[in-house]
């Protein structure tokens, strides 16, 4: 593979993913278009809970991220390395119940492809499904993506909530 310098500007060097900063532009363009469009979202934050200063549960968080990208169908559809730790996918044209559906085959992947030291990964998600308004602010939304993983967290392993907003 002849190393490109142009993709490299917008890919995590370890996991391949889109960077958060370049997840964040097309996100940002998404949600002007489906504001447009009058068409809903969803963003999805995925906390696999690894340690990556352990090699082995690196490696761990390298597969999660390409099975995620295997996961990720529709070309429209963008999924990035957030905050170091975590997983951020962007879901666009798409509703609550098909936000649903999506969740509930990533986890169940997940579950039966990734083992981490013979046991199952714990992987929370949070999401939040939206019709994008010039009333709701980006980095809101962000934050309330947020709060839902926690949420999601504190319910226990393998959970997930999913809010709605309009």
């Amino acid at each position: 593979m002849i190393y490109s310098f142009q993709n490299a500007s917008f890919r995590d060097g370890e996991t391949g993913l889109y960077n958060q900063a370049y997840f964040m532009e097309v996100f940002n363009r998404e949600w002007h278009r489906l504001m447009r469009d009058k068409a809903a979202l969803s963003i999805l934050f995925l906390n696999p809970h690894i340690n990556l200063s352990n090699s082995i549960e690196k490696e761990c968080f390298i597969q999660i991220a390409h099975l995620l990208e295997e996961l990720t169908y529709r070309s429209s559809d963008i999924i990035c390395r957030f905050d170091d730790k975590f997983f951020a996918i962007g879901l666009f044209d798409l509703n609550k119940q098909g936000t649903n559906v999506i969740v509930k085959r990533i986890q169940k992947e997940i579950e039966q492809n990734i083992k981490l030291r013979s046991t199952a990964v714990n992987i929370t998600v949070g999401a939040t499904n939206v019709l994008p308004s010039t009333s709701i602010l980006i980095e809101n939304l962000f934050e309330k993506t947020a709060m839902t993983l926690t949420e999601a967290e504190h319910q226990g392993t393998n959970a997930y909530t999913i809010h709605q907003l309009h």
